[in-house]
């Protein structure tokens, strides 16, 4: 049994609706229901079948592949579970608009295929359209919308399935088991029950999720931790960074971008440890049809640059410019701004381009509170030490700076090599007292606590540095090794950048890293180009052109790949050459049923285990002892022949021999009726 009209196609819609997938959900859904209104089929083979799967085959290696590197990471199966409607779509159309009404599961399968790997088998006919349905309910779970639609729709679509189908307990319907009021209040029941169950085991799942990532990485899925940041400080070994270029950012022309990019602020610290407290992120109200984010009244003259880069998992920390007021061209499903200026923003998997506009000197951060200026215990001793030393009690904020800033440059060296804290001292104290050799999360923290020491509000800040310009791409790209930390000091009014760490560092890096690196430059350039065209196109008008594009795609497909042999476009099944009808409904309209029956109406009927042979066998005896022509018994396997053929031959019969198979019938039924009559 087929699903009813227009419920595959309510599917797809909800499907579209729930992963955004409008374009591909409205013409297959168009496609799918015109199958229930027209009588044309193609006379497809197992050949043609195969064909038609090598092409879904040939659609999800395509997206996995696309997905895969982009999205760069294991979330891209969601993404993959999304398209499947997208992928099945041929092998569903193939059987809607088919002789055949069934598809042959072992065409999905070339072992099954292959005469040399396997013997030929039975065919394995399934009717795809409800696994289809489900797959469409499945796809769209995917999506993940976080609200309750999916559900409701869920509820609703499976709810008119179960109704179309309630009735039927095999070939004749029959009176339902309840009425339709105690049917409908039992599913809402239900539906309700399920609710409460799904909303608990979204909670034991998130809460699950949350212990197991923070046990495995203790780290934030964002990249960067909003709230909390662990240094490696007081770590042995080697840090390693990585070459891998993770954003993009394009300045106006003739300009240069801000040296350094933020992405999280902190402003307590115990342990080897950088947190945010008081660190609640706000909402900000999109504008321009969700792309535009203004934080505060742009200012008269300003400063821009784009920034490209990929969202793992849809979320992400965006990276922000000093005194940036506005975010333009973002496309997001939310994005939220703690008192520190980190700028969390949740939209889709992918490669994202965004708009900084920024003016220097603007303050868009709160003002200082008394954690600027707390220093930990176990830091004090040594920190008061070292303001007694470079004499910066009473200094003015300038003065200090310099100081502070010379103090780093002439007595401390960078190094990628981590060493060991002193024992009975912490990481922080035997780097300013002791080895004085680290890396940026060394000096931006002890700077930060310095200047606290010496009086002026500071902060701890995580981003990147952005110095790298390809001359391929005419662009700043920025690299994983390009990750920083450096200080924001309250002077004269307003958050400063200040970074003491030596400008040696990322020189020392480049050095590090491996010449054959240019390889992979290579490809993610390539990958990025790519990104960029098809993002172009999505947003063109050409989308309104897309059926040309696929059209012709399909003509050429069929050119190249398609059969051999002519495909026949068929009509009704009452009027298409049985010689072409599929396996098993081929010769079921056969006249050779009258003939049963009436041979059971006269108490002749053939046992249920009984062969048409050893039937018309036992009737010779019944009908030499009750009736007296036995020249019909005689002529019935000549018919039962003539039956079998048009029944199971592979290749039919011809049409002189279907009309020679009715008229024998009809004769013969015609002369049993009179021989009923005359005994």
């Amino acid at each position: 049994m087929k699903t009813p009209v227009f419920l595959l196609g309510l599917a797809l819609l909800f499907w579209g609706w729930q992963t955004g997938l409008w374009i591909f959900a409205l013409p297959i859904a168009l496609i799918i229901e015109y199958s229930h209104f027209t009588d044309s089929r193609w006379d497809l083979g197992d050949e043609e079948f195969q064909r038609v799967s090598n092409l879904s085959l040939v659609i999800l290696l395509v997206l996995a592949v696309y997905l895969g590197i982009f999205t760069r990471s294991i979330y891209f199966v969601y993404n993959i579970i999304e398209w499947l409607p997208v992928i099945f779509f041929p092998i569903l159309a193939a059987q809607l608009y088919s002789s055949s009404d069934r598809f042959n599961l072992r065409t999905l399968f070339f072992f099954l295929n292959n005469s040399k790997i396997a013997p030929k088998l039975p065919p394995f006919n399934l009717d795809l359209t409800h696994p289809y349905f489900a797959l469409c309910l499945l796809s769209a779970s995917a999506a993940n919308p976080e609200n309750i639609s999916f559900y409701f729709g869920l509820v609703l679509l499976g709810g008119l399935g179960l109704w179309f189908w309630r009735s039927d307990r095999g070939a004749e319907p029959v009176s339902p088991r309840f009425s339709p009021i105690i049917w409908i209040g039992l599913l809402l029941l239900a539906g309700g029950l399920g609710f409460v169950g799904h909303i608990q085991l979204h909670r034991l799942h998130l809460t699950l999720e949350d212990m197991v990532y923070e046990y495995v990485s203790g780290s934030y899925a964002l990249g960067s931790d909003p709230y909390k940041k662990t240094t490696s400080m007081g770590d042995m070994g080697v840090l390693k960074m990585s070459n891998e270029i993770v954003f993009r950012v394009e300045a106006q022309p003739g300009k240069t971008p801000p040296t350094l990019l933020r992405e999280s602020t902190y402003n307590k610290y115990f342990s080897s440890m950088w947190v945010a407290v008081n660190s609640d992120f706000q909402p900000i109200k999109p504008e321009n049809e969700g792309t535009k984010w203004l934080f505060q009244t742009a200012p008269e003259n300003y400063s821009e640059i784009a920034i490209y880069e990929n969202l793992h998992e849809g979320k992400g920390l965006l990276k922000i410019a000093d005194g940036t007021f506005e975010i333009n061209g973002l496309p997001a499903l939310s994005l939220e701004k703690n008192p520190y200026g980190t700028v969390k923003v949740e939209g889709k998997a992918g490669l994202s381009s965004y708009q900084l506009r920024f003016a220097p000197g603007l303050e868009a951060d709160i003002p200082p509170t008394e954690a600027d200026l707390q220093i930990p215990e176990s830091e004090r001793a040594t920190l008061e030490e070292i303001v007694k030393e470079l004499e910066l009690q009473g200094k003015p904020p300038e003065e200090i700076l310099q100081r502070v800033f010379a103090f780093f440059e002439n007595n401390f060296d960078y190094s990628l090599e981590l060493l060991a804290a002193e024992a009975e001292k912490t990481a922080l104290s035997t780097f300013l007292l002791q080895n004085r050799v680290g890396h940026c999360e060394y000096f931006a923290s002890a700077t930060t606590l310095l200047l606290r020491a010496a009086g002026i509000p500071a902060r701890y800040a995580v981003g990147f540095s952005v110095s790298e310009y390809s001359s391929l791409e005419k662009k700043y790209v920025v690299r994983g090794r390009d990750a920083h930390a450096w200080t924001l000091a309250y002077i004269d009014g307003r958050w400063r950048d200040f970074d003491t760490t030596p400008e040696i560092w990322i020189s020392m890096e480049d050095a590090a890293a491996s010449k054959l690196g240019i390889i992979g430059d290579i490809w993610s350039w390539l990958v990025f180009q790519f990104s960029q065209w098809f993002a172009g196109i999505k947003q063109s008008k050409l989308l309104r052109y897309w059926w040309w594009l696929a059209l012709i795609f399909l003509l050429l497909f069929l050119r190249e790949f398609g059969p051999k042999r002519k495909i026949l476009l068929v009509k009704s099944q009452d009027e298409r050459p049985e010689a072409i009808a599929p396996s098993f409904q081929r010769g079921r309209d056969s006249e050779f049923h009258l003939i049963e029956k009436a041979l059971s109406e006269s108490g002749f009927g053939r046992l249920p285990s009984e062969s048409l042979k050893e039937w018309t066998d036992r009737l010779k005896e019944s009908f030499q002892d009750k009736l007296s022509d036995s020249d019909l018994i005689k002529e019935l396997p000549g018919i039962i022949d003539l039956h079998y053929r048009y029944r199971f031959d592979p290749h039919g019969i011809s049409s002189r021999d279907r009309d020679l198979l009715k008229y024998s019938i009809q004769s013969w039924l015609k002369r049993y009726k009179q021989l009923i009559i005359n005994n």
